[in-house]
């Protein structure tokens, strides 16, 4: 499901002595089934970017198209039911959207809220529980009483169960520990692959936009300061360092070993990546030695 933004201007309280704006001439596309990471520091406008995705807010100025349904600011809030829907929004602490007395019932309601009956929502409930892997015990348990990261799996499932074609993740990882964030990506990646998502992710790590993301967009006060492919961005330490982006890990050491005389083609992004072309190197350095 493509996404298209021209000339996307946002202000909070306009026409207020209070205005500000968080979003000025933003233009871009994100294609179907990609996956699209946004960075950017503090203030950058990224939150107030995605909550435009699924009319959230709605623009001051230009216009936003999502699958070919067009929103300006003159479109009707009764007309977003439709974005909504395919447009699945995941903020950053999703736990703190639960309410339900079960974990069954949380991932029902929105299928319920859309029509579905009882049995038909909780047949979904079960299939997108499954899908981010929560096991059938904790099904008729209180979320409350599951760990956080088990909190968040069922507030994902709950938004799965509306069948979006987009999953719009705010700093979805914050607050897990390092074992709890590579879970929680690998979903997100299974989640694209095999069911097709197209995902947009709002991060710091850099390391998941090197991993997981095709294409990656920089804000910065509010515009749109990049819009390339991670080993576009990664390639240029010296533009990174000057907007006070950090390189991935891997690269980062790769970049050490540029300053210390090793030659790349390009600077490997991933730890495959990098390995890979340190084998090549060792086994070129072994056939001259030989």
């Amino acid at each position: 499901m493509a996404i298209q933004l021209e000339k996307l201007s946002y202000t909070y309280q306009a026409a207020t002595p209070l205005a500000q704006q968080a979003l000025k001439d933003v233009s871009f596309t994100i294609k179907d089934q990609s996956f699209t990471a946004i960075v950017g520091h503090t203030g950058s406008g990224k939150s107030t970017l995605l909550q435009h995705l699924n009319g959230l807010l709605k623009p001051t100025s230009g216009r936003l198209t999502v699958n070919g349904q067009v929103i300006t600011p003159a479109t009707k809030n009764k007309e977003l039911a439709k974005l909504r829907q395919e447009v699945g929004f995941v903020f950053q602490f999703p736990e703190a959207q639960l309410f339900e007395e079960t974990v069954l019932k949380d991932i029902a309601f929105a299928p319920k809220n859309f029509g579905a009956t009882e049995q038909e929502a909780e047949k979904i409930a079960r299939e997108k529980a499954q899908l981010v892997n929560l096991d059938e015990s904790v099904l008729e348990r209180s979320p409350f009483e599951l760990s956080g990261g088990q909190m968040r799996r069922v507030a994902i499932a709950g938004i799965l169960a509306m069948s979006p074609k987009v999953l719009v993740l705010d700093e979805p990882t914050a607050g897990l520990d390092p074992s709890g964030r590579a879970e929680m990506m690998a979903l997100f990646k299974r989640l694209h692959e095999k069911e097709k998502l197209t995902i947009i992710l709002v991060t710091h790590q850099m390391n998941d936009v090197a991993n997981f993301a095709d294409q990656v967009l920089v804000m910065e006060s509010g515009r749109l300061l990049a819009d390339k492919t991670p080993a576009e961005l990664f390639s240029d330490p010296g533009w990174l360092k000057k907007h006070h982006l950090n390189l991935p890990q891997t690269t980062a050491f790769a970049q050490r070993l540029v300053e210390r005389g090793m030659e790349f083609a390009q600077l490997p992004l991933t730890e495959h990546e990098l390995a890979k072309v340190l084998a090549t190197k060792i086994k070129e350095a072994e056939g001259e030695n030989g």
